[in-house]
């Protein structure tokens, strides 16, 4: 493995050596053959999918959830000058489409995409008119692909959909897939999903001896505050992170303590420039103390964290390990990463409550299916409307998961994404079924469902043409903003045994969330004795 190391000392002159782990994964990465790593974080993860892109003519395309991760993996790529791009709501709109009508005049070795982009039919007509072969497929935090991880999202679960097209166009990626942690139910998903051999499995020693984790119980939530301060005055580190699930405590947190430190907070509701402000202030160590959700998470990379504090709990031990696992990671420097859990035994009761109540049955199913489908043929069900979210209609129900489940049973299917309304999109030069498809619209309803039923002309037919004309550079106006995600229903009626059969699937995976849950509790309450339950949990 020498070999790799010199033969692209020019791109990676810091890295001396590889670690035994990353030899073996990149041994099975050159057989092209689909491959799972679960590697710590900190541990080399992204190295090894850069590395091995160099040995490739192609492009290798990374899927991320992370538009932090994205951006800063692609900035230092192309400073070490590896051709890389990061396909993202960060680029304008009008950008990202001049970028792919051109794709095929470009030498990118990495592109970097969203689970959500691979739906996007004038990204998949473009890969394809742009002849350029892809090589390897890389899911970063693989994890979220199964109902059983704590991250997971449903649009990962079109993953495997997007590789079946890419080899029905000649293009046949093998698979690599990577995550910090990863639960045994988990990693049978993953395995499943994609045909990968017990051979092809690598996982590196995940629990990491700097981490110095401490775990302390409370009566309530004012006594956190305290017990949050005297941990930082004994200990006196320089950056910490602590993890909230609370918009509003992280400001009010951040408040509180800025008697004492430099603070801010990090959460969703911020705008992409905000949160980009906070992170490059704590990455410079202008800020002492980050109180942060989830939103600050997978695939940030600043290695100097010297603490991590839990004021909430977590809702497994692989969430709290991920978290944890971004604390001091710099390989130049030996250092201990002091962590702080605090909790309380109403914390996990009402944590239990929440997701008992998370539950499914006949009418609840009934409610979410119909806000679904709204018994239509044809139905949006997700849009982005604002800065980089993606949501699918706004409910008290896991529509998310029910969506998700409904396309395992092939009750709907996604179709794609449509920009605008018919009257909202205008071509340089109208085609003649624009015409009909405009002329629809102007005397009926502005809207796709309503031409395709008018017209009898399918969606997808109406996808495929409106990306046609946009690669020959034929659109004038195409909505930004308005993105509507279509599928179809296969099956309008479902037979109440098979409706039960997928209430009882959802319910499996709620009462799974409260396994995790308790066995984060027995975590939080073993003191020291904690490495036991880490390795149980997370080998």
């Amino acid at each position: 493995m020498e070999g790799t190391l010199s033969k692209y000392k020019d791109y990676f002159p810091e890295i001396e050596d590889l670690y035994p782990y990353q030899v073996d994964v990149i041994k099975k990465l050159r057989t092209k053959t689909n491959t799972l790593a679960v590697i710590p974080t900190g541990g080399g993860k992204s190295l090894l999918y850069q590395l091995m892109s160099l040995e490739f003519n192609g492009v290798t395309i990374v899927i991320s959830p992370l538009l932090a991760l994205m951006k800063e993996q692609v900035d230092e790529l192309n400073f070490r000058r590896i051709p890389s791009l990061a396909l993202n709501s960060s680029i304008p709109f009008v950008e990202q489409r001049k970028i792919l009508r051109n794709f095929k005049n470009e030498n990118y070795k990495l592109l970097y995409v969203s689970p959500e982009r691979l739906q996007n039919p004038f990204f998949r007509a473009s890969l394809i008119a742009a002849q350029v072969s892809i090589d390897m497929l890389v899911i970063d935090e693989a994890h979220c692909i199964s109902q059983w991880g704590s991250g997971f999202r449903p649009d990962y679960s079109q993953i495997l959909e997007f590789h079946s097209f890419l080899k029905g166009n000649n293009k046949t990626p093998f698979l690599f897939c990577l995550t910090a942690t990863l639960s045994s139910k988990a990693k049978q998903d993953i395995v499943k999903e994609f045909q990968i051999s017990a051979n092809n499995v690598v996982s590196a020693d995940v629990l990491r001896s700097n981490l110095k984790l401490n775990f302390e119980k409370v009566e309530n939530e004012e006594e956190k505050a305290l017990a949050l301060r005297k941990f930082l005055s004994d200990r006196q580190p320089k950056k910490t992170v602590a993890y909230l699930y609370s918009q509003r405590e992280c400001e009010n947190y951040a408040s509180e303590f800025s008697d004492s430190y430099s603070t801010a907070f990090y959460h969703a509701d911020l705008s992409a420039e905000e949160r980009q402000d906070v992170y490059d202030a704590f990455k410079k160590s202008k800020i002492e103390l980050l109180f942060a959700t989830t939103a600050f998470g997978m695939g940030i990379n600043i290695p100097d964290i010297e603490s991590v504090i839990h004021l909430q709990i977590p809702n497994s031990i692989e969430e709290y390990y991920q978290q944890v696992g971004r604390g001091w990671r710099r390989k130049d420097i030996t250092k201990d990463c002091n962590c702080l859990a605090l909790w309380s035994e109403v914390n996990f009761e009402r944590r239990a409550q929440r997701i008992e109540g998370e539950k499914w049955d006949g009418e609840s199913f009934n409610e979410g299916y119909k806000l679904l489908t709204g018994g239509a043929k044809i139905k949006f069900v997700g849009q982005v409307v604002n800065k980089d979210k993606a949501g699918i209609l706004e409910s008290s129900y896991n529509l998310q998961l029910l969506r998700f489940k409904l396309e395992k049973h092939n009750v709907i299917r996604t179709i794609g994404e449509l920009n605008g309304t018919p009257l909202s999109i205008e071509m340089i030069h109208n085609t003649h079924l624009w015409k009909k498809i405009r002329d629809c619209a102007e005397s009926g309803m502005d809207g796709f469902s309503y031409v395709s039923k008018e017209l009898q002309v399918r969606i997808n037919d109406i996808m495929t043409h409106l990306y046609e004309q946009d690669l020959a550079g034929n659109i004038k106006k195409l909505p930004a903003m308005k993105k509507d995600l279509y599928f179809e229903v296969l099956r309008p009626e479902i037979s109440d045994e098979e409706k039960f059969e997928i209430i009882s699937e959802m319910n499996k995976v709620v009462d799974h969330r409260l396994i995790q849950l308790e066995e984060l509790k027995k975590l939080f309450s073993s003191g020291n004795d904690h490495e036991a339950h880490l390795i149980k949990a997370l080998s």
